[in-house]
C-alpha cells in the first residue's frame, strides 16, 4: 500500500463516522453488567434501528410472528449477541451507503452478495458449532465493505476498473497495480479506526487470502467461514474466478477443514435461497427485484456453460464423465439458487393477492385475477420440479431440442414429479 493511496483512504473514512447509537450498543453489550432494559433504552433512541430490531424478532424466522411488541421483549427474545449484529450490520450500511448515490457501481448487487454471503457464513458457523454465529454473519456483510471506499475515493476511475477488469483475473493484484491499495487493506483502515473487535478487522484484512496451504487452513476459522461463504456466493461486483478444478479443490478443502461436505454446501445454498429476501426486508438492505435477480441468474448460466466448455477441452478424456458432473452439479446450484429466491417472491405475492381476492379487497368478479394466480403458482411449481430433478440427475443425456440446441432428456421425469405433487 502506498503512502498516497492510504492518505485518499484516510480522508473517506473521516467523513465515515461511527454512529453515537452503535459506539453505545457496542460498550453495553461487551458489559457483564449491563441488562436487557439498558440495552433497549439505547436502542429507543434511534427510530430506524428499533424498527428494524422489531422486525426481526417478529419474523417467522424467530418463530415469533406478531407477538413482540417492545424494545425490550426483542432484546429477550434475541439475545445481547443478534441485537449487537443487527445494530453493527445496519448501522456500516447506513454509513456508507450515505453519499453512494455517486458510486460508479451497481450497490444492489453489492449488497446482494454481502448478505447472502453473511446468511451462509452463519449456517456454516451453526453448522460446526462456531460461537458466537451472529459474528459470522457480520463478517460475511462487512467483508467487502472496502469496495464502497474505493469506489468513494477513486470515484469514475473505480468505476472503469470494475467495468473492463478482465474475468478470471486477480481482483485485488489489479487494485493494488491500479491504485496501490486493495479493497481489504481500504476497509482494515475503516475498521481499525472505528476500533472494532479484531476478529472482524482480521476478516476484511485476509478474507482475500488462499485459505489452504500444505498443512491446512492459512487463516483463522471466522475468515475461514466467510471466505468460503464469498467465493461459493452466487451474486459479485467482482470479476468471478474463472471455473477450474482448482477452484473446485479450494472449496471442497475448505469444507473438508471445517468439517463440512456436499449435504451441508447443498442445505445452507436451499435456506439462503428461500430466505435471502426476507432477511433482507428485515434488515432494510435492499438487494433487488425478483425479475432484477433472474436476469443476474441468466447471465450466470450462460458464462458457466462457456466455462464448462472451455474446461472440457482441456481436461484429459478420461476424467471428462467426473468433471461433467461437477459441473452440471455446481450449475444447478447457482441456477437453483436464483431460482429459487426469485419464485419464492413471487408466489408469495401471488399468495397475497390471492387472500385479497379472497377478503374483498380487491374485486375480481370474471375470476380473471384468480386464474392469473392460478397460472403463476402452476408455472412455479414446474420450475421447482425441474430443479429438483436437475439436482438429482446422475447421468447426462441429451436429446435434440430446437434450431440444432440440444437439452437434458428429463421431461417424463419432471412429469411424474409434478404428478406426485398434485397427488
Amino acid at each position: 500500500m502506498t503512502d498516497s493511496a492510504r492518505d485518499k483512504i484516510l480522508a473517506i473514512t473521516d467523513l465515515c463516522t461511527l454512529p453515537q447509537t452503535l459506539v453505545e450498543v457496542l460498550r453495553v453489550t461487551e458489559s457483564p453488567d449491563a441488562t436487557a432494559h439498558d440495552l433497549s433504552r439505547i436502542i429507543l433512541r434511534d427510530a430506524p434501528i428499533t424498527a428494524r430490531l422489531l422486525r426481526m424478532a417478529n419474523s417467522a424466522i424467530y418463530g415469533r410472528s406478531g407477538k413482540v411488541n417492545t424494545v425490550q421483549q426483542a432484546v429477550v427474545l434475541l439475545g445481547f449477541r443478534a441485537v449487537k449484529s443487527v445494530v453493527l450490520s445496519t448501522s456500516v450500511y447506513d454509513v456508507v451507503n450515505t453519499g453512494a448515490s455517486g458510486t460508479t457501481f451497481d450497490l444492489t448487487t453489492f449488497w446482494r452478495h454481502s448478505l447472502e454471503t453473511a446468511a451462509t457464513a452463519q449456517l456454516f458457523a451453526a453448522k460446526i458449532g462456531y460461537q458466537p454465529q451472529e459474528e459470522a454473519f457480520v463478517a460475511g456483510l462487512l467483508h467487502d465493505i472496502g469496495l464502497m471506499l474505493m469506489a468513494r475515493a477513486y470515484g469514475p476511475a473505480y468505476g472503469s476498473f470494475i467495468a473492463h477488469f478482465p474475468n478470471g483475473a486477480d481482483w485485488v493484484d489489479g487494485e493494488r497495480e491500479a491504485f496501490g491499495i486493495d479493497h481489504a487493506e481500504a476497509g482494515s483502515i475503516l475498521f481499525s479506526s472505528w476500533h472494532l473487535p479484531d476478529r472482524l478487522i482480521e476478516v476484511v484484512t485476509h478474507h482475500h487470502d488462499n485459505l489452504i496451504g500444505p498443512s491446512g487452513p492459512t487463516v483463522d476459522k471466522l475468515t475461514l467461514l466467510t471466505a468460503l461463504a464469498d467465493r461459493i456466493g452466487h451474486h459479485g461486483l467482482e470479476t468471478r474466478s474463472a471455473l477450474s478444478r482448482a477452484r473446485i479443490e479450494e472449496k471442497h478443502k475448505a469444507l473438508a477443514a471445517l468439517g463440512l461436505g456436499p449435504v451441508d454446501l447443498k442445505s445452507v445454498d436451499s435456506w439462503v435461497a428461500e430466505n435471502l429476501t426476507a432477511i433482507a426486508g428485515h434488515l432494510d438492505i435492499k438487494i433487488g427485484e425478483p425479475l432484477e435477480i433472474l436476469a443476474h441468474a441468466n447471465q450466470r448460466l450462460h458464462e458457466l456453460f462457456l466455462e464448462m466448455e472451455s474446461l472440457l477441452i482441456s481436461t484429459p478424456t478420461g476424467k471428462k464423465e467426473e468433471l461433467v458432473r461437477e459441473l452440471l452439479d455446481a450449475i444447478c446450484a447457482t441456477f437453483s439458487h436464483h431460482i429459487n429466491n426469485a419464485t419464492t417472491t413471487i408466489l408469495g405475492h401471488s399468495q397475497l393477492m390471492e387472500l385479497a381476492v379472497q377478503k374483498g379487497k380487491v374485486i375480481d368478479p370474471e375470476r380473471r385475477l384468480a386464474d392469473s394466480m392460478h397460472t403463476i403458482q402452476n408455472a412455479v411449481a414446474v420450475i421447482s420440479a425441474v430443479l429438483n430433478e436437475l439436482k438429482g440427475t446422475s447421468s447426462v443425456e441429451i436429446v435434440p431440442y430446437h434450431d440444432r440446441a440440444k437439452i437434458l432428456n428429463i421431461d417424463d421425469r419432471v412429469k411424474q414429479r409434478l404428478a406426485q405433487q398434485r397427488l
